[in-house]
């Protein structure tokens, strides 16, 4: 494909609604200390704070509190469908729709963000919903709010299958927060972040996930002569890849490595005023927001991170589905994945927060291959997923708070400091 053929191909896909999240220009790591034109001036932001929007969230939560709607489960539910010729995931929760995708040599798009760096993003957004939560329920003053949530990949043994599996591990986290509360109530916000929070919960402690149902289609073997190229074809491209070959446009400049495990950061700002939370991962500093429902003071401008990290977790499953497939030669026409989870009670909940159970998650295949090599395909996904056998499993979260707003060299101290420990 060449450069022209693909501007139109991303041309066609913001057309259709699917260029949901943008790239920035290759950056070192993830970041919001530069400022872009489209930013709000300072002086307009003058009495918009983070203050604001704590004083409009306590009265929610407090106008909320003893109803009964509150105590109710929360099924919650995510679909990611491979785009055809690009292989691009598509996410879709409720209304919101997020892609993610890899690098142009291995015959992706670099249209978004892949689900290592998601995942991460997701639990970042997460510690900085509940420090919001808790601390509007504790009465302690925020006036700034920003995460950094980082992990380093390292292998462990999945507890279902007993295969070795890569996947983000030695997770931290660190709150830069501005605050006139003392020493000891921010370390207590800290400590009751981790004990309540559902996204943490649902890391730090080993999850029951069923094998996921399967849906089989089977498709003719010989596409009609009119047929426009599809999912096979991206996966023959695939395929190619790993045997050398480089995309039209020329190889891409190799990116830095570590034994092919980069260590991943995501940078969490939340906004003054509204509580969006500004999510950027990777190092093409791609994007995304988080936002609360309006019951919770929110605007509903994006999904929580509640919801996500399962969205996550069928993004992860979907792109072995299609590495696995191009990796043994098994034609895919179709590949829809979906999840549902359930939350115990609400979110908003403070006097019961809320845990998952009921993790489960449906595949949809279109294929010529046979049933029975499809559910080995499936068999052999599961075994190896990352964010599947991540979410099985349970690994420890340490956090630190840092008074003061976020700085390069702030972070970069508690780096040194966390490293020396």
């Amino acid at each position: 494909m060449n450069m022209n053929i693909r501007r139109t191909l991303i041309s066609h896909l913001a057309a259709l609604g699917l260029l949901a999240l943008a790239s920035q220009p290759l950056m070192a790591q993830a970041t919001h200390t530069s400022q872009d034109w489209a930013q709000s001036p300072g002086a307009f932001t003058e009495g918009n704070s983070l203050r604001d929007f704590q004083t409009r969230f306590q009265s929610a939560l407090l106008k909320l509190k003893g109803n009964p709607e509150l105590e109710q489960p929360l099924k919650l539910s995510a679909t990611v469908t491979a785009e055809s010729r690009t292989g691009v995931r598509r996410l879709r929760i409720r209304n919101f729709q997020i892609l993610s995708d890899g690098d142009r040599r291995t015959a992706e798009f670099e249209l978004g963000a892949g689900s290592w760096p998601s995942v991460v993003g997701a639990l970042g957004s997460a510690v900085a919903g509940d420090f919001l939560t808790q601390s509007a329920i504790k009465g302690i003053p925020i006036d700034e709010l920003e995460v950094i949530f980082t992990s380093r990949p390292g292998a462990a043994q999945s507890q279902s299958t007993g295969a070795r599996v890569v996947y983000p591990q030695n997770l931290e986290y660190t709150a830069f927060l501005v605050s006139s509360a003392s020493d000891e109530e921010l370390e207590e916000l800290r400590q009751t972040v981790e004990r309540v929070s559902p996204v943490l919960n649902l890391v730090s402690r080993s999850q029951e996930i069923s094998h996921g149902e399967l849906f089989y289609t089977q498709t003719p073997a010989q596409r009609e002569q009119k047929t426009l190229a599809g999912l096979r074809e991206f996966l023959e491209d695939k395929h190619a890849a790993t045997q050398g070959a480089v995309p039209p446009e020329g190889r891409s400049t190799p990116r830095q490595r570590h034994d092919g495990r980069p260590p991943l950061r995501a940078h969490i700002k939340v906004e003054g005023g509204t509580g969006i939370r500004h999510i950027r991962t990777d190092n093409r500093n791609f994007q995304v927001i988080h936002d609360y429902p309006r019951y919770l003071a929110g605007n509903n401008l994006g999904p929580v991170p509640e919801e996500h990290i399962l969205g996550t977790m069928i993004t992860c499953l979907t792109h072995i589905y299609e590495i696995e497939a191009s990796r043994k030669q098994i034609a895919l026409d179709t590949l829809e994945l979906d999840v549902e989870g359930t939350l115990t009670t609400r979110l908003g909940n403070t006097d019961h927060p809320p845990t998952y159970k009921d993790l489960r998650y449906a595949v949809r295949i279109g294929s010529p291959e046979t049933k029975e090599t499809i559910e080995e395909l499936q068999k052999a996904v599961e075994s190896i997923c990352p964010i599947y056998n991540m979410l099985k499993n349970s690994q420890p979260i340490k956090g630190t708070v840092i008074r003061g707003p976020y700085t390069d060299e702030k972070e970069r101290e508690s780096t040194k400091t966390a490293a020396a420990q």
